[in-house]
């Protein structure tokens, strides 16, 4: 199952898991954001399309990290979801990479 796959269908499951990854993907974003450590993106301005803008404005936002996603589907393939707090998976994640 691919990575993406595998957190959709534990936050579908409804149990106790999907509950703690709900509140893995919360705390990661609340401490992410803390950190400075969301990702930038862009999305067309909405009002400007909406007023009939050709060329909208693009807007900056910030938000979940992509690379989170494959260590969350890594985290459920070993079945940290059931044996770890929320906030030791987060602390986790949130730690760099070699």
């Amino acid at each position: 199952m691919r990575r993406p796959d595998a957190i959709v269908c534990c936050l579908a499951g409804e149990g106790p898991e999907a509950m703690i990854l709900a509140e893995v993907i919360c705390q990661l974003v609340v401490k992410g954001a803390e950190l400075g450590e969301l990702e930038e993106y862009e999305i067309p301005d909405r009002d400007a399309i909406a007023a009939g803008a050709v060329n909208p404005p693009r807007l900056k936002r910030r938000g979940f990290r992509r690379e989170w996603l494959e260590r969350l589907g890594v985290a459920i393939e070993r079945d940290a979801i059931s044996r770890l707090s929320a906030q030791d998976i987060v602390f986790r994640l949130l730690q760099p990479r070699p």
